[in-house]
């Protein structure tokens, strides 16, 4: 999945922006564009590129583009993501919060779910 790193309106996304997709190999069948909090229109040079590359495109929302990518990937399928940010007035933080140690301990689960 990859989320562009500044807050761009759909109608700014081009084909430099996406010039990752080259790079992945094999190229991805579906890219999965999530253009924030409301489905936009995929600009024509956008669609045009991606037709070049043989790359499928699905435009949605963002929050449904995350789960539509998730299915499409736990089907097995070749699929990117590309995510605009849903609100781009949200504050970003300056930094991440310290990272926790999870709630739950591996080892007794894995021992539990051996005895099932």
């Amino acid at each position: 999945m990859y989320s562009f790193p500044t807050r761009l309106p759909a109608a700014e996304v081009t084909p430099d922006s996406l010039i990752f997709l080259e790079l992945i190999k094999p190229a991805p069948e579906v890219l999965v564009l999530g253009t924030g909090s409301t489905v936009q229109v995929l600009p024509p040079p956008v669609g045009d590129y991606l037709q070049r590359l043989g790359v499928r495109v699905e435009v949605l929302d963002s929050r449904n583009a995350t789960g539509y990518f998730n299915v499409l990937n736990d089907e097995g399928r070749s699929v990117v993501g590309a995510l605009l940010v849903w609100d781009p007035d949200a504050r970003v933080p300056e930094t991440m919060p310290e990272a926790q140690e999870p709630m739950w301990d591996r080892a007794s689960l894995m021992q539990r779910s051996s005895t099932v």
